[in-house]
């Protein structure tokens, strides 16, 4: 830093003697030498004048260069000495806060950081070794002593253990994520002892907690014992079920056999319960309580298909004969209990047979052409009638239907329904069952409740509860035959009115005919909402008939 060979112009020896002490160099004490020589010059150098140098000889431009040179050089070395003082405060300061972190972080090099747990357990403070012990430790303790025990409502009970089922717990996982929190863990990726000391800082602000993986075990034997259990358990539901039609108890036809509802274990809910205190390492009861297993079929659902879906009545004229009424009854016999599948057709000839004595028929009046008279099975067309009329309006597809030829006093016209078994003229009433479901007929000959002296049609049909919905029948006289002028005469070759030639017996009376149309109408809540021709009756007008004698007297 020095030219030891160098004095400015006009510096005399003495001059450099007395250069300011405080510019000497660091390092250098009160021996320096004051003669303007540095340590290590040769004895010989002192005190004699350096030679000047080249192009330096001659006075200092302006006059002032005799003591410009030293106060240059002093202040070179005064901010060098500044700087090298800054740079040692700097690397002090650094190293001081580099030790004091490296301090910090030390304690926590080897063991466990604080509020860090696994299964539960605190880990703080504690090396590797010793957070694995304990951790394994507790697993063993806690593995012999883990049981679920399944207890009944009985208070029968059954225990299951963890040696049952084979259950082990690894915490490596856990423990190696606990440990690296505020460790280095990879030496591809080595944190700073900054990081490290911003970890075991946040650490200690928050909460880390983690959790042995369960790492086997065997279910199975929980599905047998649970298996075992359920089949102890388990109560089939049952059906509520008609066991019965009686036709002729009018208040309770049908009767009944209420559901039964079952009990079962819910197997799944009991086994995720159990694997939920394998995977907690909970010990305790599981109360094994059967759920209800609700039957497909109640009652009042059933009871909705065995409801009165319409019950029609036909007055029996009180003249009627015993013989008459006792046809309608046996008709009624064969009819009465019937049960219709849905889609089945009910023939009334083929379900009531002919009526014959052998069938159990007897001979009583009845309307042929108009004319009363005598035949096996006269009354039945009062027991078809009334049948048209009851499941007519109980919503069945009417097949084959066919009216009188006149009107009858036991119904309006257009509501009746006549039938014959006579062969070649055969006349069936006929209707299939669509509503869906079966059907039930109850057919009876009672006592008018209010009328003890006089006999009544009854016809019944149980099915699907029609709810809200009726259906009702509607005749309009389209058509008015207007009644013959002339007589009808015959005569009567068998005496059957008169025998006489001048006697004669007006047997029928001449009458008006009628076209009627008849209406199915739909009510559903009280109001109509549809209205169906369903029938076209034609009532002969007919003359007078007059039997006149044959014989002279």
């Amino acid at each position: 830093m020095y030219n030891q060979g160098y004095r400015p112009p006009n510096q005399t020896a003495a001059s450099q003697t007395q250069t300011d002490p405080r510019f000497y160099p660091t390092g250098y004490g009160a021996g320096y030498p004051t003669d303007g020589t540095l340590p290590g010059a040769p004895a010989t150098a002192r005190g004699k004048r350096s030679p000047t140098p080249r192009g330096g000889r001659g006075a200092a431009p302006g006059g002032g260069g005799k003591a410009d040179g030293p106060k240059k050089r002093s202040l070179k070395w005064q901010l060098i000495k500044v700087l090298l003082v800054l740079v040692v405060l700097v690397a002090s300061g650094v190293g001081i806060y580099f030790w004091k972190t490296r301090a910090d972080v030390q304690p926590y090099t080897s063991v466990f950081l604080d509020n860090v747990s696994v299964d539960g357990i605190s880990l703080a403070g504690m090396t590797w070794e010793e957070g694995e012990n304990a951790v394994r430790r507790q697993i063993s303790e806690k593995l012999g002593a883990w049981y679920v025990r399944l207890r009944n409502t009985a208070g029968e009970y059954k225990d299951i253990t963890a040696s049952m089922l084979g259950i082990d717990r690894d915490p490596t996982q856990a423990l190696n994520e606990a440990w690296a929190v505020g460790h280095d863990t990879s030496a591809a990726n080595r944190k700073t002892v900054f990081q490290l000391r911003d970890e075991i800082a946040a650490a200690k602000a928050t909460t880390h907690e983690f959790s042995s993986v369960e790492q086997s075990g065997d279910t199975s034997s929980i599905d047998t014992i649970l298996a075992m259990l359920a089949q102890a358990a388990y109560v089939a539901p049952q059906d509520a079920a008609v066991v019965s039609f009686d036709p002729d108890n009018t208040n309770q036809p049908f009767t009944f056999r209420r559901e039964v509802v079952g009990k079962k274990l819910d197997v799944d809910a009991i086994k995720a319960e159990i694997i939920q205190m394998v995977e907690t390492f909970t010990s305790g009861e599981v109360l094994v309580q059967p759920v209800d297993v609700q039957p497909a079929v109640t009652l009042s659902s059933l009871q909705k298909h065995y409801a009165l879906r319409f019950r029609a009545v036909t007055p029996i004229d009180t003249h009627s004969t015993e013989e008459r009424n006792n046809n309608i009854r046996v008709a009624f016999s064969k009819i009465n209990g019937l049960v219709l599948n849905d889609g089945d057709k009910f023939s009334f000839n083929n379900i009531v047979g002919r009526r014959t004595q052998a069938n159990g028929f007897y001979q009583a009046f009845e309307y042929s052409y108009g004319e009363l008279t005598p035949g096996w099975g006269g009354g039945v067309c009062q027991a078809s009638t009334t049948v048209y009329l009851a499941v007519v309006q109980a919503g069945m597809k009417i097949v084959d239907h066919t009216s009188h030829s006149t009107s009858v006093s036991y119904t309006d016209m257009g509501k009746d329904a006549t039938v014959s078994d006579t062969r070649g003229h055969e006349i069936d009433f006929v209707f299939r069952n669509n509503s869906g479901s079966k059907i039930f007929l109850a057919a009876h000959v009672i006592t008018d409740p209010s009328n003890k002296k006089r006999y009544l049609c009854e016809v019944r049909v149980y099915g699907d509860d029609l709810g809200g919905t009726r259906y009702e029948l509607e005749t309009e006289i389209v058509e008015k035959l207007p009644m013959p002028t002339e007589p009808e005469y015959i005569e009567d070759t068998k005496a059957k009115y008169v025998t006489f030639t001048d006697e004669e017996k007006v047997v029928i009376e001449a009458s008006e005919g009628y076209v009627v149309d008849t209406y199915l109408c739909t009510v559903t809540d009280g109001v109509q909402t549809a209205r169906t021709k369903i029938a076209r009756s034609t009532y002969k007008n007919r003359a007078a008939r007059i039997y006149v004698g044959v014989t002279p007297r």
